[in-house]
């Protein structure tokens, strides 16, 4: 048997393969609302996703764009904290103006 009577056999054995093969129809799905699931319920919600995805996006077009962890879900924000890929020195002092506020409030309620 040479090499073009191969050729031809293993197209006729691959074809029917080939044709009983299903195709996929086109198919679409709702819109997804983003940011975090311990959110969903938070009011003014939209104003403020709104307002951060419109400041996302004034950024990005003056070359300035960054990672906004309040368009993001809480699990993608669990992945880049894994990740390591967040400012932890700007995340740190965060918390720690959270803490004193916190211990503040605590300290006027007592």
């Amino acid at each position: 048997m040479n090499l073009r009577a191969s050729i031809a056999r293993a197209r006729v054995v691959a074809a029917p393969r080939a044709i009983g093969a299903q195709q996929r129809g086109f198919q679409s799905c709702g819109v997804l609302a983003v940011g975090k699931e311990s959110a969903v319920h938070e009011e003014g919600r939209a104003e403020k996703v709104e307002a951060h995805k419109q400041d996302q996006l004034e950024k990005q077009k003056q070359g300035k764009g960054h990672w906004k962890d309040e368009l993001a879900s809480d699990s993608e924000s669990i992945i880049k904290a894994d990740r390591d890929d967040i400012d932890t020195k700007q995340t740190i002092s965060e918390l720690q103006k959270e803490s004193a506020k916190a211990a503040e409030r605590e300290k006027k309620g007592q």
